[in-house]
């Protein structure tokens, strides 16, 4: 499997406290554990199960994922923020694996 690639999609303006939507996704295969592989033997779980995003270092959002959610997946919501600062998102692995991409915030 290729390294799982985070990608944020964020609107070019942002107001401040002003509602915007955030897309974000994530490739990776989600393994749900209870396929096979060619030979017939089980291939283990492994699913991105918790995705959090933090704005300035206080976490905004979680999201628990669970097995039923389909490969590279896609989180959209909506948050406004206060101020210029640093968006921090994060994707938890089965495995143990954490994926990181931070996205600075320029409010008009």
């Amino acid at each position: 499997m290729a390294q799982p690639r985070p990608r944020v999609k964020l609107p070019r303006s942002i107001e401040a406290d002003v509602p915007f939507t955030v897309k974000t996704r994530i490739t990776h295969p989600m393994h749900t554990g209870e396929r096979h592989d060619s030979d017939g033997v089980l291939v283990p779980r492994r699913i991105i199960n918790r995705f959090v995003v933090s704005y300035n270092g206080e976490v905004a959002i979680t999201v628990d994922l669970e097995p039923a959610v389909s490969a590279d997946p896609y989180v959209q919501f909506e948050m406004a923020v206060p101020a210029s600062g640093v968006l921090e998102f994060q994707w938890f692995d089965d495995d143990g694996s954490v994926y990181s991409l931070s996205k600075q915030v320029e409010v008009d």
